[in-house]
């Protein structure tokens, strides 16, 4: 059964290609092909594709019999608008449709795009799921009236691979340094939260001063610099621990990790680390699915990794915790003179 599947795929995102690869897990097939805006990375990052796409009008001409739209935070009012027309197209052929595992945002603020045929594609879905109980509640202020199942992220349950990290790490040793990973998103509202909260930031990280640094990158994107976690962790290491020891400074190095990164292998260095420090949730994921404690760092304005740990609350390893960071307001800065 040739199966397309639409998510973010591209974008230098692991944790998007993650959600693919669990998404052809729940639905196998030797026919597999998806949308990616950078084909040779999604490829890579998930070999067992036999191809990649641009757009809706070659989807529709690979003639598939089922179409998979989800790949983690992809219920969003862009990719609705964009593929619905092409998802009602394909229904009309006789393909079954599957939103899978979908993380839906905000989407009352435009009433538009669930008209008539976005109706009909919902209304007749082969199957409806999404990833927290959140995303059901977003579905219905727009008026989706299907009940959707909740997956709970079973990226989690993705098998990590080793050899990365047993080549950069080396294996756990007996009386070795204890790693803690660190991934902070460089946007600007989580810097003005770091500054604004850097005493709490401090407060959080003094039980692992003697911890040595596991970088933990998993996007570099491909338009945007502020989801670069590159320049994410290395401003946040030089503001915060500036002398910490660094293992693997490989992972620091741009070329080496767009050559050699994927999703699997981030799990695997994420498995090693004994605290993961992260504001990326699918790191978070990574850290919760291996056992590792977790500590969430985010802005309290911004809901997604909240999200994540209260969908997986009964799975976080002991000690993990979220922390949500407050941003400057107008009564924080000193009157102007």
């Amino acid at each position: 059964m040739r199966t397309v599947f639409l998510g973010a795929y591209g974008y230098g995102n692991l944790g998007d290609e993650l959600c693919l690869i669990e998404a052809l897990q729940a639905f196998p097939t030797s026919d597999a092909h998806a949308f990616s805006v950078n084909p040779s990375w999604t490829m890579r990052c998930v070999p067992d594709l036999a191809g990649c796409f641009p757009g809706g009008e070659e989807m529709l001409a690979l003639n598939p019999a089922r179409i998979v739209f989800g790949g983690g935070m992809f219920g969003v009012v862009d990719a609705f608008r964009y593929w619905m027309p092409y998802l009602a197209r394909a229904m009309a052929a006789g393909a079954e449709i599957h939103l899978h595992n979908l993380g839906v945002a905000r989407l009352a603020s435009d009433q538009c795009w669930p008209d008539a045929t976005a109706r009909h594609v919902f209304a007749n879905l082969a199957s409806l799921s999404v990833r927290d109980p959140l995303s059901i509640q977003f579905l219905a202020e727009v008026g989706i009236a299907q009940l959707p199942r909740i997956t709970f992220f079973p990226e989690a349950k993705i098998a990590a691979d080793p050899a990365l990290a047993e080549s950069l790490v080396g294996p756990p040793r007996e009386g070795g340094p204890k790693l803690l990973g660190i991934s902070i998103i460089p946007s600007a509202k989580m810097r003005d939260c770091l500054r604004h909260d850097a005493h709490r930031v401090v407060a959080a990280l003094a039980e692992f001063v003697s911890y040595t640094i596991v970088p933990i990158v998993s996007t570099i994107h491909v338009t945007s610099t502020e989801e670069d976690d590159m320049t994410g962790v290395i401003d946040f290491l030089q503001t915060f621990i500036p002398n910490a020891p660094i293992v693997a400074p490989l992972l620091l190095d741009r070329a080496f990790w767009l050559t050699n990164m994927t999703p699997r292998r981030l799990k695997g260095l994420i498995a090693r680390c004994d605290v993961m420090v992260t504001q990326r949730k699918h790191n978070a994921i990574h850290a919760i699915g291996a056992g590792v404690r977790v500590i969430g760092l985010h802005p309290l304005t911004d809901d997604s990794l909240r999200r994540t740990f209260t969908t997986l609350t009964n799975d976080l390893p002991p000690g993990s915790l979220c922390i949500g960071l407050d941003r400057e307001t107008t009564s924080d800065r000193p009157a102007a003179t």
